[in-house]
């Protein structure tokens, strides 16, 4: 299968790697300067310096067509690159690999909107990027069909029908590192961290249901597995950052310096759940937003039901 990946960064670096077994593998992106690197190095030394890639091309304009594409961008610039490139892939199928909500949009409504088709689907799972590039077997879910691209070596997919309930999960994860993040510079014990990730587990359930999705979702790899992965590893940028908050210590360098997407989607999931409102956001929110005192999270968590 020929697949087109846009975007060159971590991600979309690690899912080339794995997609060159059974497939013809292109990597879109319209920073020029990136692309020229790529020709060049076959490698990103600042995301992975010990990786060296291969059987890949590069490119900045798109004058083929694909039988699949694969998006792998932030869920902040999915809208004007797609923008950029609509007529292109319009007619393409397509997976979606980002999360994240902006405008109070999922990135599947934010791509239905943009190429008018319904021809899309989204894949989620417990997968650091570093981890993929490295053919580390991994478990992902896809919704709402499978599409067989990926060597069973290396990932094992599941599906499932409730897109919503996928890209939930995918998203409110980010924000929950933070929150064990926290507790990790708090110096909390690991009872206390086990106590917190059962009660944002039975959060997210919460509002997947709120919102019209299948609280089962919460059982699958998008789910259960995605927020273990996120909520337990230093790896996640979302939790580095709770663990600065933690610790008392400055964060806006570090906001600068990376994306941290649990910060702009704690912001959505306020202004979407005003009328449901969910009492971790509020929490979160506060501490992160408003200056609480971090130990209001230690509230939150002996709270009875």
């Amino acid at each position: 299968m020929k697949i087109l990946i846009i975007g060159a960064g971590a991600y979309g670096l690690a899912l080339s790697n794995i997609l060159t077994d059974k497939n013809e593998v292109t990597i879109y992106s319209s920073i020029k300067e990136e692309i020229e690197i790529l020709k060049t190095t076959n490698k990103n030394e600042k995301i992975f310096p010990d990786i060296t890639l291969q059987n890949i091309k590069y490119i900045n304009q798109i004058e083929e067509q694909y039988d699949l594409t694969i998006l792998a961008l932030p869920t902040n610039i999915i809208e004007q690159e797609l923008n950029k490139i609509k007529d292109n892939i319009k007619d393409t199928p397509m997976i979606i690999t980002s999360k994240g909500i902006y405008n109070k949009k999922f990135p599947y409504e934010i791509v239905k909107e943009i190429l008018k088709t319904e021809n899309i689907s989204i894949i989620s799972g417990p997968s650091f990027a570093k981890d993929v590039i490295k053919k580390d077997p991994i478990s992902l879910t896809l919704a709402p069909k499978n599409i067989d691209i990926f060597n069973e070596k290396y990932v094992k997919i599941e599906t499932t029908k409730d897109i919503l309930g996928l890209e939930l999960c995918g998203t409110l994860k980010n924000i929950f590192a933070i929150g064990s993040g926290i507790l990790a510079g708090m110096d909390k014990s690991e009872s206390t961290k086990a106590a917190y990730l059962t009660k944002i587990i039975n959060e997210t359930k919460e509002i997947i249901k709120k919102l019209g999705g299948d609280e089962n979702t919460i059982l699958l790899s998008c789910g259960i597995g995605d927020i273990i992965l996120t909520c337990t590893s230093s790896n996640s940028r979302n939790y580095t950052l709770g663990y600065k908050i933690g610790k008392q210590e400055p964060i806006q360098e570090y906001i600068n310096q990376t994306t941290i997407e649990g910060l702009n989607a704690l912001k959505e999931y306020k202004k979407l759940l005003q009328e449901t409102p969910i009492e971790i956001i509020n929490i979160l929110y506060e501490i992160i937003y408003n200056n609480q005192k971090p130990e209001i999270l230690i509230d939150y968590i002996v709270k009875k039901a």
